[in-house]
Order: C-alpha cells, then sequence, then structure tokens
C-alpha cells in the first residue's frame, strides 16, 4: 500500500449513503473476538445528535459478544473504484435487530501504489470458480498486485453470474503461465483470495474484460508470482533488445 488518506467529517456521511445505494459488501470482524462475517449498510440514523449506520446481525454474533463489556468491530471494504477503505467502530449496540455502529472519526483510503505491469506472455490464463461455475480468462497484462483478462467464453449465465459476483470475494484462483520446462507446476501460481474490482466490454475488440486484483497469496506462491513475472520481465527486455539489433 501507499500513502493513507483520512476521510473525514461530512465527507463520511456522503461515503456511507453510497455504501447503502450501491450495497458495497462491508467485511465486518471482531477486534477483540473470534467472528468476522460479509453484511451492507441497511440504514443510516441521527440519535442524540450523533449519526449511526445499522446493519444486520447473526445469531453467532451474539454468541461471541454475550460475555463481552466493550466490543469493537474494524471494517473494511472496496469501493467500485477499487480501492480499500477501513476503520474501527466503537459505542456499537444491538437495538431494534440492528447492529448501531457510531459513525468513526475517520476512515482510512488506502491510496494504492501503482505497481509495474507488463505485458503477459502469449499463452498466459487466470482461472477461478464460484458457485460451481468455472471461468477462464486469456491473460492480457499481470503485476505482483492483480490481472487484467478477457473472459474466453461468454453466455447470459456466465454474465449474471460475474455481475453478481463482482466485488464479492473468490477463493482459489490459479495463474498459470506457458511452461518451459518439465515440471509445469513451476508455472502455475495458487492465488488464495482474489476479487473482480472492474469489467467492461472493450469497444474496439468487443471482448469482455476483468481486471482481477489479488487479495490473499501464501508466502511460497507470492514468491513464485515474483520470480515468474521477473522472468517475463527479463524475456520482455530481451526481446526488445533484440528487435532493436
Amino acid at each position: 500500500m501507499g500513502n493513507i488518506e483520512k476521510i473525514e467529517g461530512d465527507a463520511i456521511l456522503q461515503l456511507f449513503k453510497k455504501l447503502q445505494q450501491e450495497k458495497i459488501p462491508l467485511k465486518v470482524k471482531l477486534t477483540n473476538g473470534d467472528f468476522e462475517h460479509l453484511s451492507h449498510i441497511k440504514k443510516i440514523r441521527k440519535r442524540l445528535k450523533s449519526r449511526y449506520f445499522l446493519i444486520e446481525y447473526s445469531q453467532d454474533f451474539l454468541a461471541v459478544t454475550e460475555n463481552l463489556d466493550n466490543w469493537r468491530l474494524r471494517i473494511e471494504f472496496i469501493a467500485n473504484d477499487g480501492i480499500k477503505y477501513a476503520f474501527q467502530t466503537k459505542d456499537n449496540a444491538v437495538l431494534q435487530g440492528m447492529i448501531w455502529m457510531k459513525f468513526p472519526v475517520f476512515v482510512h483510503r488506502y491510496q494504492r501504489r501503482s505497481l509495474f505491469r507488463l505485458e503477459a506472455p502469449d499463452g498466459t490464463q487466470f482461472y477461478f470458480s464460484d458457485n460451481e461455475i468455472h471461468y477462464k480468462l486469456v491473460v492480457i497484462n499481470v503485476s505482483l498486485g492483480g490481472t487484467l483478462g478477457v473472459l474466453v467464453r461468454v453466455t447470459g449465465q456466465l454474465e449474471q453470474e460475474l455481475k453478481f459476483n463482482t466485488l464479492r470475494i473468490i477463493e482459489n484462483g490459479e495463474l498459470v503461465f506457458p511452461s518451459k520446462a518439465d515440471n509445469e507446476d513451476d508455472s502455475k501460481v495458487s492465488i488464495k483470495q482474489c476479487q473482480i474490482v472492474r469489467k467492461k466490454r472493450n469497444p474496439q475488440t468487443d471482448k469482455h474484460e476483468y481486471a482481477i486484483e489479488f487479495k490473499k497469496i501464501t508466502e511460497n506462491e507470492q514468491n513464485k508470482l515474483t520470480e515468474m513475472f521477473y522472468r517475463c520481465q527479463r524475456d520482455y527486455l530481451r526481446q526488445r533488445r533484440l528487435a532493436r539489433a
């Protein structure tokens, strides 16, 4: 991550109204207990001159917080611009079937550091599955933090599923580079969690392009990705030198 911007004052109200209108998923985590789930802002209320936002809760949440006197929550979300936001809450209460959370003093907006993107070698592909549907992207470019690819097969069902899945966390993606060795596993990088942060139809190619952000990856797989990335970069620079010769 690069610089962190603080959102304060009336800007928080505008941000939360947008979250409510666009039904952007919130990752809700108990800071002093073992609980995490996804939710949305259901309502925004003003009570005793303070603003609150309301989300639903589960019986599991009640069980975990039953013996906690002062529980706090950490909220994270990815907005439609693909930028991560995070903040912590206090002065929380369960009322009228909802969790009431007082507006935070500020919200952190993480300015993503510009990651160098490299044109992917021919044959690079990205695979993921969701709701028992398998997807395949032909990769256009790749960075250490994500990839851009074209959906190989487009149907009405796939479009509807992917529209629903946008901004949701997807488990167990696989980035596959063209193999140059007998051991094909060396060319495969497992992505523990990823997210579709942008999708559009390219008007020049009429192709459906999807930007994927890598959210969670093991250290071993990150090292493998880094090695593959810089190998591709070396190949690219070598080819460019040959073309100029």
